[in-house]
């Protein structure tokens, strides 16, 4: 499904821009409801828009490698099917960030600026960024923000990432549906790459994300990636 399909002209090459939404689904009303706040953004005339659903995946790590390698698009947002983006310049946003700092690969809306020992990373004295989440009730988490454009951060939450450039995602490891964000951040840190969370005056996303009860998988996964995180540590991660 595409949006707002066009090209620009720059010094005599039409060059094409395009952002690719990337959700792994499996509740479509949840995902009706993302869509529909990505409908209404704000979109750049010379912007095209892909929506792309990955649907029956055994893992988040392995649809969001199946999607990426299905798109040809240089900026890509992999969000969770129950994330409403409420900012309406996101992408007026994204281009900034991206167009003027290409040392940043990857941004999000929450994380930390350290990673603890335990691995977790919203146990962090240094959490960064803001967002509305729904569980039993609606919370305003706020924590650091932003001087400039962006802070950088070694940790994002996976409600919402948004890439410029394409690392694989570690679905041997993490084929679940936990640390696939923090160990991706991790990855693009070791390959050079800045991870940041923009300056948002106000909370860009809303995660109707429910009670979350998966605590057994998401301990299982956690001793993974402390295993997984040691063979970095030589590069000072």
């Amino acid at each position: 499904m595409l949006l707002g399909q066009s090209r620009f002209n720059l010094g005599g090459i039409f060059i094409n821009e395009k952002v690719c939404f990337i959700s792994c689904v499996n509740d479509e009303a949840k995902y009706t409801e993302c869509v529909q706040h990505i409908q209404d953004l704000t979109v750049p005339s010379h912007l095209e828009i892909e929506l792309l659903p990955i649907r029956g995946s055994v893992s988040m790590a392995a649809g969001y490698n199946e999607a990426m390698n299905q798109t040809d698009a240089k900026y890509k947002v992999y969000l969770h099917q129950d994330t409403l983006i409420i900012n309406k310049r996101f992408l007026l946003d994204l281009l900034f960030l991206f167009e003027n700092h290409p040392s940043l690969g990857m941004f999000g809306v929450i994380g930390a600026k350290s990673i603890p020992d335990n691995g977790i990373w919203w146990e962090s004295p240094k959490k960064a960024g803001k967002i509305i989440e729904h569980r039993s009730t609606y919370r305003y988490l706020l924590f650091e923000e932003a001087d400039y454009a962006y802070q950088k951060v070694q940790a994002l939450d996976g409600v919402l990432i948004a890439t410029q450039y394409n690392l694989p995602w570690v679905e041997n490891l993490f084929d679940g549906w936990h640390l696939y964000d923090t160990s991706q951040c991790l990855q693009f840190i070791n390959e050079g790459y800045e991870v940041g969370i923009p300056y948002q005056p106000q909370p860009w996303v809303l995660h109707e994300c429910g009670e979350i009860t998966d605590t057994k998988n998401y301990s299982h996964y956690l001793n993974i990636f402390k295993e997984w995180r040691n063979t970095l540590k030589e590069s000072g991660i």
